[in-house]
Parts: C-alpha cells; structure tokens; sequence
C-alpha cells in the first residue's frame, strides 16, 4: 500500500500566518510535515510561495477558494494556484448560498462542471470539503454533500473529507469513506470532543468546552472522540496522496503543540493500523 504524504493546514494558524507566513511555514516543516494547504496567499507572490515552500521542504498541497471567487475569474485562479505548486484546488461552498431545492441548483451545478473541466485541462484536481451543515441527515432527503457529490463526482470531482466536521453533526464518517472513498485524494483527520453529541448543533465558537453546545470543542487528532484506529483502514484503502492533519482552535493551547500531537499519532496509527480490515 502506497503510504501517503502528512500535511497540514493554515486554517488553525491563520493568525499567526497573517502577520509571517514564512515563519509559520517553517515551523511546519521542523515539525515533520510534508505539505500545507494554503487558505489564500496572505499577501505573497505565489512564486514566491512555492520557492520558500520549496526550500523548506514543503510542498503548497492545495487551496481553498470559495464558489463565487472562483466563478469570477477561473483562469487567474487556476493560474495562481498552479504558480504557486499545488496540486489541488478545493472550491469552497457556503451554507444557504445554494440548495438542491432550488431553481438555481441546476445552474451550479453546470457551473460546477465549467471549473471542474478547467482545473482538469491545467493539471488541477478540483475538491468537494465538507463542513458541518453540509452532511447533517435530513429526513426524506440526501444530504447536500451526498447531492453535490452523486451529481459531480463522475464529472471529476473530488471529495476532500472532513472527519471531524462528519463527528460534530453527527454523520458516520466511515459510511461516507465506504460510498466516496474512491473519490478521496486528500482527507481531513480532525478531532473532536463533546461531553453530549445530541446537543451538538450550534457552531463552534471560541469558547473551549461550551456548555450550551454539548461541551464541544476541537482537539488534537488522536484525543478526540473520533474514532481513527476504526477508521484509519478506510482511509488508506483508496491510496490517498495526503492525510491532512489540522483543527480549527487550539485555544488556550500552543497550536504547534497541537500539530506535533496529532501527526505524532496518525504516522503511528498509519504505520501500525493501517492493515486492519476496514468495519
């Protein structure tokens, strides 16, 4: 079994990465990591991105931008993304702004297929990352992820998944890593934790532990709740190219700290876990 690379994401550094990206990027590769997906090119060149990724070792493993940016000026986008070395594009969608319910689900969804077709053409694999709203079971219908994904996914698109995101609303990760695995390049290994799931419904603040939402909050990967050893198998089994390691918040604690836990864990769990039959 191909073992795949470890990267991590900018999201629970954004601060530190707008005031120096390129010190936060190479903390990252002390720490052991292999890639990063960016969240925007916090005011840098992407030439300049790749060649100090570069020089650290790292590679620019993808980016998140959202639907309507997207639509608005595909060629620099993708223009962009590939000066700057990733070799993903993950089209980020927000809750309410579509709906499979409505007159204009047709139209995204063709939209959808144009910018598929064009990150494609340029060498760009184009993503599908789940968020909470997004897997949350509504009765009599499939889920928006479910919808996007069966209508998308033969066109080309592929799912970026987010286990932790699947934990907090309550979906079964290990359902959507069975039906989409073969969809998954890149899968997200967050961790999380609530003292009661069945209050868990409101997002996530920052506030640690908040009672009016089950206790929830985010952990490193491996001190959750999520149950990686279950879940590692199904991981691997698709040959992803990336496990990326990251949460949201790390509070009160040292993020790096955080990072250095979880990737500690899933190389281990990956090395001594992944050739468990997948439940």
């Amino acid at each position: 079994m191909t073992t795949p690379y470890f990267g991590t994401g900018i999201y629970i550094l954004r601060r530190e990465a707008e005031r120096d990206l390129f010190e936060v990027t190479g903390k990252l590769a002390a720490l052991g990591f292999e890639g990063v997906e960016l969240l925007g090119f916090f005011g840098k060149a992407p030439a300049e991105i790749r060649g100090k990724l570069e020089t650290a070792g790292l590679r620019a493993l993808g980016d998140h931008v959202p639907m309507e940016d997207f639509l608005a000026d595909p060629d620099r986008i993708i223009g962009e993304r590939l000066e700057a070395g990733c070799g993903y594009l993950t089209i980020a969608h927000r809750e309410g702004t579509f709906s499979p319910h409505t007159e204009g689900w047709s139209a995204m969804l063709k939209d959808m297929a144009i910018l598929i077709g064009k990150c494609r053409k340029e060498g760009l694999i184009p993503q599908y990352h789940n968020h909470g709203w997004d897997v949350l079971a509504v009765p009599g219908e499939k889920p928006y992820a479910d919808t996007l994904l069966d209508a998308l996914g033969g066109e080309g698109l592929c799912f970026e998944p987010d286990l932790g995101w699947m934990a907090y609303s309550s979906a079964d990760p290990a359902d959507y890593l069975r039906r989409y695995g073969h969809l998954c390049k890149v899968i997200h290994l967050k961790d999380v934790y609530a003292r009661d799931y069945a209050q868990v419904r409101l997002p996530p603040g920052d506030s640690k532990g908040d009672p009016a939402n089950g206790g929830f909050e985010f952990r490193p990967t491996g001190y959750g709740t999520v149950n990686f050893p279950r879940l590692m198998p199904l991981c691997l089994a698709p040959a992803p190219e990336w496990l990326v390691i990251d949460h949201d918040l790390a509070y009160e604690r040292d993020p790096y700290e955080d990072l250095r836990l979880s990737l500690e864990y899933v190389k281990n769990l990956a090395r001594i876990g992944g050739a468990g039959t997948a439940l």
